[in-house]
């Protein structure tokens, strides 16, 4: 999709993952602007920035997510001062390299430098056409990256006949599937078909010794991660904490979605990217004349993981966009690995280049003619605040707005940092949150001196809402849709 095979050798080792961050960029400059894509990835800065002021998740803040995006992110703030654009710029940067692992891992495999150009540019422009779908950053664009690496490492080179079978490959493949776990535990997929492909590698070599000791490297070395939060909360004495927010909470959503909706969703994620599948089906039915069976092995491996990331997915019975972003990896290297053996001596490499970055500009600059045109409410509320904020001084944002907490520098003064947790029924009971005791908290906290919510919402009339409204009167309007109150 980019340079060909001959560019691909000219280049150096530091160029090639550059080329594929430098895509992602173009593709993606156009939504750096605006301070919210989506809430989750405002509720990641915001308990990122709690917990470098020494709080801790799970007892001072709280959320849904396991802690390893929350870690990653207060690095991320460590290393931009917080900058919403240098963080967007850095998200990107994981989608970059998610391209170059694919595009690794599709050359590992055989594929060729054609497929595994195609495969990293097919997977960063998945990533970044659709907001819900990539471009809001989500955990699923962090641990991609480390569940590429482990199948780069260890999966790709073993389809191949007469490969080599380094051992160390099993433990550093577990380590890596094991934080992208403590990142979000869908990644059990790609564990899971890592583990059956080892078994499958080497039953059918005969190499049982081999095959019980790779198993337990791999095993091992993925559980490492697990015991180091365990670890870290048994320091703190949550284990209670841990097991309740990990697995009873999870288990208090009873959505049961019917068969038929959880059709239509993946048929939406297959529609969505249907240029990509016809590429692909256009490829394989060329490579198939010129009647050639190998990457059988490599192939079967994407169809599993496919199958497998597909269950995972609906099992929950909840239809995110951002949770299909980890199929992007798999229709990323199968499309490459059938455009690159169906065209693999094609020389019209610099119009694909050059018909790319055409491509990637026209697309960042959408995106921000698209953002530009949307209400920034949270830079707003800030611009509102940040002068009647005494230093010490916070506010609450009533069923939203978040972000505003980083832009004003001002700490969260509810553990529950996405305010829907506390206005949104189903969460309010999966949480068991006493909403008074929650109202009360905010209340005899003298440091809240502001509320700041919308002028009409139906969801903030709550328990919660209405104890508030007692405590605080108007205090004007920032514009038609925001609204500010006082303490009395």
């Amino acid at each position: 999709m980019l340079p060909s095979p001959s560019i691909h050798r000219s280049l150096s080792p530091w160029l090639t993952p550059a080329v594929f961050i430098l895509l992602a960029l173009l593709l993606r400059w156009g939504s750096f602007f605006i301070s919210v894509i989506n809430h989750d990835e405002s509720t990641y800065i915001v308990i990122a920035d709690e917990l470098l002021r020494g709080e801790v998740y799970l007892r001072d803040v709280i959320d849904t997510k396991p802690i390893g995006i929350f870690w990653i992110y207060a690095a991320l703030i460590k290393l931009t001062g917080g900058s919403i654009f240098l963080l967007r710029a850095a998200a990107s940067v994981f989608v970059g390299l998610g391209g170059w692992l694919l595009s690794l891992a599709t050359r590992r495999a055989g594929g060729g430098a054609v497929a595994g150009w195609v495969a990293g540019g097919v997977y960063i422009f998945m990533c970044s056409v659709y907001t819900f779908y990539g471009i809001s950053p989500n955990t699923e664009i962090f641990f991609n990256v480390f569940t590429l690496a482990a199948v780069t490492l260890a999966v790709a080179p073993r389809t191949r006949d007469r490969c080599r079978d380094p051992f160390w490959h099993w433990p550093v493949a577990g380590l890596l599937l094991g934080l992208g776990f403590i990142i979000k535990p869908f990644v059990a997929a790609e564990a899971l078909a890592t583990g059956l492909f080892l078994v499958h590698f080497y039953f059918q070599r005969g190499e049982y010794r081999r095959l019980f000791l790779g198993g337990l490297a791999l095993v091992a070395s993925f559980s490492l991660p697990q015991l180091g939060v365990v670890a870290y909360y048994t320091y703190h004495d949550l284990l209670s904490a841990l097991w309740f927010y990990t697995v009873e909470v999870g288990g208090a959503y009873p959505i049961e979605l019917p068969w038929y909706l959880r059709l239509k969703y993946m048929g939406d994620y297959l529609l969505r990217y249907a240029p990509f599948l016809l590429l692909g089906g256009v490829a394989r039915v060329r490579y198939m004349r010129k009647k050639s069976h190998d990457f059988r092995t490599w192939e079967r491996f994407l169809f599993l993981l496919f199958a497998l990331v597909t269950v995972v997915v609906l099992l929950t019975g909840k239809r995110f966009g951002h949770y299909q972003i980890q199929l992007h990896p798999v229709v990323a290297l199968w499309v490459g690995l059938l455009v690159g053996r169906a065209w693999h001596d094609w020389r019209h490499w610099r119009r694909v280049a050059a018909g790319t970055v055409v491509v990637a500009l026209g697309i960042g600059v959408g995106h921000a003619l698209y953002y530009a045109r949307k209400s920034d409410e949270p830079r707003q509320i800030a611009a509102y605040l940040a002068p009647r904020l005494d230093p010490g001084v916070t506010f609450f944002a009533i069923n939203g707005f978040q972000i505003a907490y980083h832009l004003l520098d001002r700490p969260v003064p509810t553990p529950y940092v996405h305010s829907s947790l506390l206005f949104f029924d189903h969460h309010v009971r999966a949480f068991q949150i006493d909403e008074r005791l929650a109202a009360r908290a905010i209340i005899n906290n003298p440091d809240v001196r502001y509320l700041v919510g919308r002028v009409h919402d139906p969801e903030a009339d709550t328990a919660l809402g209405r104890e508030l409204m007692e405590h605080f009167r108007v205090e004007g309007d920032i514009n038609n849709e925001l609204r500010v109150w006082v303490r009395r």
